[in-house]
């Protein structure tokens, strides 16, 4: 055999033999039997049953037991009001997004709980992505996805994966064409789910979408999707802390209060305005004189070194044992060389 074929050999083994551990890490990651490093996919693995690759719906996946005969639902969210949901009250649903599971008593909510993941996820071959990244909130994708498939309930995504197996498909073209493409947020997936699915009560925890982007472009979706349930007839309630659904005056007959309360705010912005500018100025005074300070204290440094050497050398002044020391910002000053000689007699050298 010519050494061209034997290598024309080799690199085609390797290629099988690439192709094969590619294969196994596609079927084995993130599973319970499977020992991974998530930095290094291709570390270790305890065999196991071969399971379906990525991506192909399988009857299994659509035996996940879904909670019935609910008539209430509270989706609660990440924000502070999340702490007021009904997790105690049996005759709820509890609907939940993302990784908010880490807080929760999972064996209480046993029965009477759905997920939701409607985002990106991908693997390349080595690492699981979602949204294009391998981390989702300094968690790995792999062991966030392994925590989704520990929930033991439905867990709705754009597409099911193995590694999931509780995983069901979000019925997105139902949800299109009974309410169009004004889906902004997780949240008003959830919202158009519950009213797909009949409920006659439905709470909402945990959703502020106060501040920068939720305000502005995720916020009008969800309170688009609240008005249809209220149109309904339906049950819809936000605690009072959380800011869905909420305006300080009623436009046009409150223009009064609204007056009224606007100049207070405007007078107070103003007010801390002034005082601002004045700590301002006054910190950058402090600053110049900080800098004095420390210019008088390397002087009085260099003073001491200079001047009390020569002092010595010339028989002026007695030798005498101190250490002065600078303790930068400390509340009491050392003391100083005129402090020291002030109490010994000064005798010239005879």
């Amino acid at each position: 055999m010519t050494q061209k074929k034997k290598v024309t050999q080799k690199k085609k083994k390797d290629a099988e033999l690439a192709k094969q551990v590619t294969q196994d890490i596609k079927v084995n990651v993130v599973s319970e039997s499977t020992e991974i490093d998530f930095e290094n996919p291709q570390g270790k693995m305890k065999p196991e049953q071969p399971q379906p690759p990525p991506n192909v719906m399988t009857p299994a996946w659509q035996k996940v037991a879904m909670p019935q005969g609910f008539k209430k639902v509270a989706i609660v969210g990440c924000a502070d009001s999340r702490d007021q949901a009904p997790y105690d009250d049996p005759t709820f649903e509890i609907w939940g997004v993302n990784n908010l599971f880490l807080q929760l008593d999972l064996q209480q909510l046993a029965g009477r709980l759905r997920w939701f993941e409607q985002h990106t996820f991908s693997f390349d071959g080595l690492f699981f992505r979602r949204r294009g990244k391998k981390d989702f909130r300094g968690t790995p994708v792999a062991q966030y996805m392994s925590g989704l498939a520990q929930l033991g309930c439905p867990v709705y995504m754009q597409q099911p994966w193995p590694q999931i197996p509780n995983a069901v498909e979000y019925p997105i073209q139902k949800a299109i064409a009974q309410f169009g493409r004004y889906f902004t947020n997780t949240i008003s997936y959830e919202l158009a789910l519950a009213i797909m699915l009949g409920f006659d009560e439905v709470h909402i925890y945990g959703v502020d979408m106060a501040v920068a982007e939720e305000f502005m472009n995720q916020r009008p979706s969800v309170e688009f999707f609240i008005g249809i349930l209220v149109g309904m007839g339906k049950k819809v309630y936000i605690p009072d802390e959380a800011d869905l659904c909420k305006s300080r005056f009623l436009y046009g007959y409150e223009e009064k209060f609204t007056e009224q309360f606007n100049a207070k705010v405007n007078k107070t912005y103003g007010q801390m305005g002034v005082r601002y500018q004045k700590a301002v100025q006054e910190s950058k005074v402090q600053e110049l004189k900080a800098a004095e300070y420390r210019g008088a204290m390397g002087f009085a440094q260099e003073y001491q070194k200079i001047w009390g050497e020569v002092a010595e050398d010339a028989g002026l002044i007695p030798k005498v044992n101190y250490d002065i020391k600078f303790n930068w910002g400390a509340p009491e000053s050392e003391p100083i060389l005129a402090d020291i000689q002030s109490e010994k007699e000064v005798k010239p050298k005879e």
